[in-house]
């Protein structure tokens, strides 16, 4: 008995990287190859009314970010042994482009980056942001206004930065915005407002990725079309998000 839940906690470790649904089929094709394993190695008993016999039970629990396991071995005694394992699944937060209270803490926390203690902040050239939680964007640097840096924010915390190499035709004046002029909630107002237009249009399908792009010192917001299987539809946006055009195209 204990050589197999040491068998099984060794397995456990090495899956802990897998996906809830990969960890759980690991688990039961595990037993099922043990439970075989047991019944060729129980000797054959004479003058006994029953052979010993074993059972495995697993029981899972999946949610979106944890896999729970139970199992459960019988002993010849009649005694239960249950042990329960858990595993947090390694898959990023989906429907991150709903979530207004989370973009606005990404943007909350990228205001404290130590860099830019008592300076203005610039959004450059563009933002992206995805459903499964992350966002990439670049700033102009906070000492050098001729630089860039490039930031991205995933798993709940941002990472740079990363220099951003540019060219002496890149008229920076001409691609920043103050960063207090954006409102990263704006982008799960206009995935909502897509959603529900995508809805009413045959064929189309909702995106996965809302971005905004700088364009004479203003942020637009994208995507600015929506196409179904029949019908094309143009869009357009207010800076928080709401629709300013829609239109068949």
């Amino acid at each position: 008995m204990l050589k197999n839940l040491y068998r099984f906690s060794g397995i456990l470790l090495t899956l802990g990287c897998f996906s809830c649904q990969q960890l759980t089929d690991t688990f039961r094709d595990t037993f099922k190859e043990k439970s075989a394993e047991q019944k060729e190695e129980t000797p054959a008993t004479t003058g006994q009314s029953s052979p010993v016999t074993s059972s495995v039970t697993i029981e899972s629990r999946i949610s979106k970010d944890t896999v729970r396991v139970t199992y459960s071995s019988r002993s010849a005694s009649g005694d239960t042994v249950r042990t329960t394992y858990s595993s947090h699944s390694t898959t990023r937060k989906l429907d991150f482009l709903t979530d207004e209270a989370g973009l606005k803490a990404a943007q909350k926390s990228l205001r404290a980056l130590p860099a830019y203690a008592g300076k203005k902040m610039y959004l450059y050239d563009d933002i992206h942001a995805y459903d499964d939680g992350r966002i990439n964007l670049q700033l102009r640097h906070p000492e050098n206004p001729e630089y860039v840096d490039a930031w991205h924010f995933a798993n709940g915390k941002w990472s740079g930065p990363e220099p951003v190499q540019l060219s002496v035709r890149d008229k920076i004046e001409n691609k920043v915005v103050p960063l207090d002029d954006v409102d990263f909630s704006s982008m799960a107002r206009v995935y909502k407002n897509i959603a529900e237009k995508s809805a009413t249009i045959e064929g189309a399908k909702i995106p996965k990725h809302i971005y905004g792009i700088v364009q004479e010192k203003r942020l637009l917001w994208y995507p600015a079309s929506i196409s179904g299987s029949r019908e094309r539809y143009a869009i357009s946006f207010y800076p928080d998000g709401s629709i300013n055009k829609f239109f068949r195209e």
